[in-house]
């Protein structure tokens, strides 16, 4: 059993190794619209994260974080150009404003669970576009709302010009999705990780045992949501546009599949589903490009639909790895 796990030790450290040498040398390789793509492919691992914090460690299954990345986006740009805050400030913000709806939606977590609460989180995925249009003084309504406020480098940054501004935001993503991984995996290895960890096993023996149901619930619903909400907000400082077309019902889903094909209940697993997702979206692109192949190059022309590329990829990954990339050979060190 030793031996396996240190196998599986060195497999994850080599796994870091390489990511962190990609993170470096990504800069240096990209255009200012490729490198924005990059940032934008980081902070999408905060949304993952939430929902293995509500579902991998809380048990609670929501379809419908993308609201909560809408509401961090929608108040952030909210609190940057209309209250006129400093960027630091109206992100923190922006990330707590989703927290609080989160744990407003956590509610309902304390009545029911499992595939009821899941369909009561798909169904609010489903009604946010619709809902955010009547608040054309936040969301902009129908066309959605241009930020004017820009985060652009500060004068000690070196360089200047588009590409300095644009490794200036990816630098500070990349440093807030590190912050924001270091500190979830400090909550659940914490007293109140365990607990979470408790109700998602057995919520009766975690009552019995003196665990609080009803804020252990609904704080793990706000933790995730923050998460999910400062991904929202990391958008607006890449993208200064926000619009509810950005954030349909499938959108959730797709956060939720990636959170499960990366391996729930694990922080690496949060990174590994947004690297497979990515993955697969860039071997579609490449194969979708034969020609001259009869049937199957029919079935490549499909590869040029993003959702096609993304199901069949998630087909084919739940068959090979049906406890998540993140799982790979934990069934031999239990068997050792």
């Amino acid at each position: 059993m030793i031996s396996v796990e240190r196998r599986v030790s060195r497999m994850s450290a080599f796994g870091i190794a390489v990511l962190c040498v990609a993170l470096a040398v990504i800069p240096f390789l990209t255009t200012t619209t490729s490198l924005r793509q990059a940032s934008q492919i980081i902070v999408s691992v905060l949304a993952v994260l939430g929902v293995n914090v509500a579902t991998g460690y809380g048990g609670m299954i929501s379809l419908g974080h993308g609201v909560f990345v809408g509401v961090g986006a929608f108040a952030t740009g909210y609190y940057v150009d209309d209250l006129s805050m400093p960027w630091l400030l109206a992100i923190t913000l922006g990330a707590a404003t989703a927290g609080i709806a989160g744990a407003f939606v956590g509610i309902p977590a304390l009545r029911i669970k499992g595939i009821h609460l899941a369909l009561v989180t798909l169904g609010l995925a489903i009604v946010f576009r619709p809902l955010s249009k009547r608040f054309p003084s936040i969301t902009g309504g129908v066309s959605g709302r241009s930020i004017e406020a820009r985060f652009d480098a500060p004068g000690w940054w070196p360089g200047d010009g588009r590409m300095a501004s644009s490794v200036y935001r990816y630098v500070f993503c990349v440093l807030i999705v590190v912050l924001a991984l270091w500190a979830t995996w400090n909550v659940v290895n914490s007293r109140f990780g365990r607990s979470m960890r408790a109700l998602r096993d057995n919520d009766t023996a975690a009552a019995v045992y003196g665990i609080d149901l009803v804020s252990a619930r609904v704080t793990t619903f706000a933790i995730s949501a923050g998460l999910a909400g400062l991904c929202g907000a990391l958008q607006v400082v890449l993208v200064p546009f926000v619009s509810q077309d950005k954030f349909p019902a499938q959108e959730s889903l797709v956060i939720y599949a990636s959170a499960v094909v990366g391996g729930l209940g694990t922080i690496w697993g949060s990174v590994l589903g947004v690297v497979a997702r990515t993955v697969v979206a860039k071997a579609g692109d490449a194969v979708a490009g034969f020609d001259g192949l009869g049937p199957i190059g029919e079935f490549f022309d499909l590869l040029d639909e993003s959702a096609f590329v993304f199901g069949l990829g998630l087909i084919v990954l739940t068959f090979l790895f049906p406890t998540g990339l993140a799982g790979i050979g934990r069934k031999d060190r239990l068997r050792k």
